[in-house]
C-alpha cells in the first residue's frame, strides 16, 4: 500500500473503556462483549493470539459482572430516594451500602459484591413495604374513626372494630363488633399488600376509597367497598412496578451521564433525577433525550480510547507525535531516522482511522520505502491492539508506490515522545 490505509476500529470490550464508556452503553441497551477473531501474522504471532482470546473470555466475564454492579447501583439510588420520602425511612436507608464503581475490580470481586447487596436490597425493600403499608393503614383507620365522630386511635384491626362499634353514628355494618372486626381485618390485609414505590395520588385514591367503607349502610355494601379498596391497591402496585422500572432505567441513565457527560447536558440530568426521586415519570422526549446524549458518550470515549490506543501502540514502535499535533486533526507522526516523511492520522467521527505517509522536505529518499514500513509497522500495531480489545479492519489499501507521497508544510519542532496509557482500567 502506498501507506494510505482506511481502518475501521471496534472497541471488543475491553476493561479499559470502562472509565468513560462502559456505563453509557449498559445504559443504552447492554453490553454485548464480542470479538471476532484475531488473525495470526505468522508463526511468531501465536503467543500474541492466545492472549488474545484469553484476554477476550476475561472481558466477557468482567463485562457481565460490571453491568450487574451498575444494575444494583441504579436499584440503590431508587431505594435511597424511597427512604428518603418514607417516614422511619431511615432505619432501611442505613443498610444500604454505597454504589460501586466497577474499574479496577477483578470479575471475582463484582460478584460477590452483587450477591451481598441483593440481600441487603431484598431486606430493605421488604422493610420499606412494611413501613408504607403500616402507615396508610394507620390512616385509614383514623380516616374511618374521624368520619363517624370518634376521636380515638386505632393500633389494630380489633381494636377498630371495638371503636367503631362503640360509636352511637357508627352505620349498622359497624354496629355488631363481630361483623366490624371482620371487615376491619379484611381491611387490614387489603391495605398490608400496598408496595413500597406507589405514587401520592394512588394513596390518596386509597384512602377515598377506604373512607367510604365507612359510610356503608350495611355488612353486604361494606364488603363491596372493601372490594372496590383491594382493585385500588392492585391497579397502584402494578402502576409503581412500571413507574419504578422507569425509575431505574433513568437511575441507569443518570449514572451514565454523571461520570461521562459535558455540561451540555445538565438539563437532562436534572430531568432524570426528579425520576429517580419519585417527583417526574420518565416521559418519552426525555427517555430519547437521555438515551441521545449517551450515544454521543459513547461515542466520544470510544475515539478517545481508539486514539490513545493507537498512538500508545505506534509508541512502542517507535513512531512519536510532533509537537504542536497533540491536540490537532489530524496527528502527525514523526520516527526517529526519517528526515523526509512523516505519517498522518486522522480518527473520523465514525470511529475510522485513515493514515499516509507524507512527505515533509525534498531529498532522495524513496516514497516507497517509507510507505512499505509504515504498513509494516501498522500491522503490527493492528496486533497489539487486538490483543488489547480494540478490533480492526482494513477497509481500504493503496500499494506502495502507487503515487507520490503528498507534500505538506515541514515542522521544525522535535517530535515528542509518546507516553503509553498505563493507568487503565482493564479485568484483572
Amino acid at each position: 500500500m502506498s501507506g494510505e490505509v482506511f481502518l475501521i476500529a471496534a472497541l471488543a470490550g475491553a476493561g479499559a473503556v470502562v472509565a468513560v464508556g462502559f456505563a453509557s452503553r449498559t445504559a443504552i441497551a447492554g453490553t454485548t462483549l464480542a470479538l471476532e477473531g484475531v488473525s495470526a501474522l505468522g508463526e511468531h504471532m501465536n503467543g500474541v493470539v492466545a492472549r488474545a482470546e484469553e484476554s477476550h473470555r476475561e472481558a466477557c466475564a468482567w463485562g457481565a459482572a460490571a453491568s450487574g454492579v451498575l444494575d444494583r447501583n441504579a436499584r440503590l439510588a431508587v431505594l435511597a430516594e424511597a427512604c428518603a420520602r418514607t417516614p422511619g425511612g431511615d432505619g432501611p436507608a442505613a443498610l444500604l451500602p454505597e454504589p460501586l464503581t466497577p474499574a479496577g475490580m477483578a470479575a471475582a470481586e463484582l460478584l460477590r459484591w452483587c450477591g451481598e447487596t441483593d440481600e441487603r436490597l431484598r431486606r430493605v425493600d421488604g422493610e420499606l413495604t412494611g413501613l408504607n403499608a403500616a402507615a396508610l393503614t394507620t390512616t385509614v383507620f383514623d380516616d374511618l374513626i374521624r368520619a363517624l365522630g370518634g376521636d380515638g386511635h386505632a393500633g389494630s384491626a380489633a381494636e377498630l372494630a371495638e371503636l367503631l362499634a362503640a360509636l352511637p353514628e357508627a352505620p349498622q355494618a359497624w354496629r355488631n363488633e363481630g361483623a366490624a372486626r371482620d371487615l376491619a381485618e379484611t381491611l387490614d390485609r387489603v391495605l398490608g399488600r400496598l408496595t413500597a414505590h406507589v405514587s401520592a395520588q394512588d394513596l390518596d385514591a386509597i384512602r377515598a376509597a377506604a373512607r367510604r367503607v365507612g359510610a356503608a349502610a350495611g355488612p353486604a355494601e361494606a364488603r363491596t367497598r372493601v372490594v372496590d379498596v383491594r382493585h385500588r391497591v392492585q391497579l397502584a402496585n402494578q402502576a409503581a412496578t412500571g413507574r419504578r422500572a422507569r425509575a431505574l432505567e433513568a437511575a441507569r441513565l443518570l449514572h451514565a451521564l454523571r461520570l461521562d457527560a459535558p455540561a451540555e447536558y445538565d438539563q437532562v440530568k436534572a430531568g432524570l433525577a426528579e425520576v429517580v426521586a419519585g417527583r417526574a415519570d420518565l416521559e418519552y422526549g426525555l427517555r430519547a433525550e437521555a438515551r441521545a446524549a449517551c450515544e454521543a458518550v459513547v461515542a466520544a470515549a470510544d475515539r478517545a480510547h481508539v486514539r490513545a490506543s493507537l498512538l500508545g501502540a505506534l509508541g512502542d514502535l517507535g513512531y512519536r507525535v510532533e509537537e504542536g499535533f497533540e491536540t490537532l486533526q489530524p496527528v502527525r507522526l514523526a520516527k526517529q531516522g526519517w528526515e523526509q516523511h512523516a505519517v498522518q492520522l486522522v480518527l473520523t467521527e465514525e470511529g475510522g482511522v485513515r493514515s499516509a505517509v507524507v512527505r515533509t522536505a525534498d531529498g532522495a529518499d524513496a516514497d516507497a520505502a517509507r510507505e512499505q514500513e509504515w504498513c509494516d509497522a501498522f500491522d503490527q500495531a493492528r496486533a497489539r491492539l487486538s490483543a488489547e480489545g480494540v478490533d480492526t479492519s482494513v477497509e481500504r489499501l493503496v500499494p506502495p508506490g502507487s503515487r507520490p507521497a503528498p507534500r505538506v508544510r515541514p515542522r521544525g519542532a522535535l517530535p515528542r515522545r509518546l507516553t503509553r496509557a498505563r493507568e487503565r482500567d482493564r479485568p484483572e
